[in-house]
């Protein structure tokens, strides 16, 4: 089974805002490179609430929580078990 934060990477790798062929890793700077936008982080918050069943409250939409895959794991797999 995939880890929460390989689910991640493979999604963010199908964005169109992804420039060069630089491998996405679970430390990669998303924000600061340009890789996630506003959209592309309302688009992936739609994902992972799909992917991982979960609901993503408004207080949860910081930087801090988007800026990496690991974060964005992180993120996801709390918000699983808060919801369990």
């Amino acid at each position: 089974m995939k880890k929460t934060h390989d689910i991640i990477i493979d999604w963010i790798a199908g964005l169109p805002t992804r420039r060069g062929t630089d491998a996405i890793h679970a430390d990669t700077e998303l924000i600061d490179q340009g890789i996630l936008d506003s959209l592309a982080i309302l688009n992936l918050v739609g994902f992972l609430e799909e992917r991982f069943n979960i609901m993503m409250p408004v207080e949860e939409f910081v930087p801090e929580n988007f800026c990496t895959p690991a974060a964005i794991a992180a993120l996801a797999i709390r918000l699983s078990e808060k919801a369990a």
